[in-house]
């Protein structure tokens, strides 16, 4: 993992922020707690999505425009699974991860294996068409309206921190996320399969020399990356609801994550869809807090969380072009 050096405006920076951070805590503690938790958890999605992407990305150099349509589908087939098939959603948060790798897989051997070693935009092109036509599907499925599910009884709850109260399901959400991201890491970096994994990324024709089976891992990492933003659609979805829109905006949101973490790096993204994540979520506060002690009303701009993620994304490439913990190879 390539560090980031530091620097003296950097130190200042840090120090400026955490400043600000301390302030507004004081401030509106309640609020600031509040939404530190709602930033860990979308970022936790975030990341969710973002490291099923950047698999993908880092292991067959395909910019996967339809993994956003895949984490729509996520959130749909749960829906069809709860409402429609009457099984709980324990049942959900298993079945429709597999159901939307098995989608993957059909993807990858139906479409993208004939576009490895054509020009990038090749296969850009078809993901985009796939990403459309899912949405398409969707649609004449289940309807162009928004759908949700209800939680399960035991995560339906708030629990009590002291200066707020959050809901069970938000640090269901966090906990998952944090195991899916520890075992993929352990799968790519402790096993012999993602050892393999990673020397035919570095070298296909020698690993295919010795005996190792690129095609089949090929699919199987396609089936991993697809698994975890069907994972990513499930919680979302159970969360707040889903919409044919949801698959659009997070696949942007997805690229951003990647671009800022670094392509090939598993901790860059885990680390920017966290930062991203609490970045949306408190820098309103921040404003807020700012624009009460400084009598100066036009800082809290109204509408600033959805432009946070961008303005993000420009600050990191204009200091490192390659991201945060961007380097060739395959997660690091």
């Amino acid at each position: 993992m390539s560090g980031i050096e530091a620097s003296p405006l950097g130190v200042v920076a840090s120090v400026v922020i955490g400043g600000l951070l301390v302030l507004s805590f004081v401030d509106h503690p309640g609020l600031f707690v509040d939404q530190a938790i709602g930033g860990l958890v979308y970022g936790m999605i975030l990341v969710l999505i973002a490291l099923g992407l950047s698999i993908i990305l880092g292991l067959l150099g395909i910019v996967n425009f339809a993994h956003g349509a895949l984490v729509m589908l996520g959130a749909y087939v749960t829906f069809e699974i709860m409402t429609q098939i009457g099984l709980s959603f324990w049942v959900a948060l298993v079945i429709a991860p597999i159901i939307i790798g098995l989608v993957g897989i059909i993807i990858e051997r139906g479409v993208l294996q004939f576009v490895y070693d054509e020009d990038p935009l090749v296969g850009l092109l078809a993901t985009f068409g796939l990403s459309l036509m899912f949405t398409e599907l969707v649609r004449a499925f289940w309807g162009g309206g928004p759908k949700g599910v209800p939680l399960p009884q035991a995560l339906s709850a708030s629990a009590d921190l002291g200066v707020t109260t959050v809901a069970r399901f938000r640090l269901f959400t966090v906990i998952v996320g944090a195991l899916t991201v520890l075992a993929v890491y352990l799968f790519i970096k402790r096993t012999s399969f993602g050892l393999s994994i990673r020397a035919g990324v570095l070298d296909r024709e020698m690993a295919e020399f010795l005996g190792i089976n690129m095609p089949i891992r090929f699919m199987a990492m396609f089936f991993l990356g697809s698994f975890i933003a069907g994972l990513g659609g499930v919680l979302r979805g159970a969360e707040v609801g889903m919409d044919l829109g949801m698959g659009e905006h997070f696949i942007i949101l997805a690229f951003v994550v990647v671009a800022v973490g670094g392509i090939g790096s598993l901790f860059g993204s885990v680390f920017a869809g966290l930062l991203i994540g609490e970045a949306q979520y408190l820098t309103p506060v921040v404003l807020r807090t700012l624009a009460t002690v400084t009598g100066i009303q036009w800082l809290a701009v109204p509408g600033i969380d959805g432009l946070v993620p961008y303005l993000v994304m420009i600050v990191v490439l204009l200091v490192r072009p390659r991201g945060l913990f961007g380097q060739e190879g395959f997660l690091e």
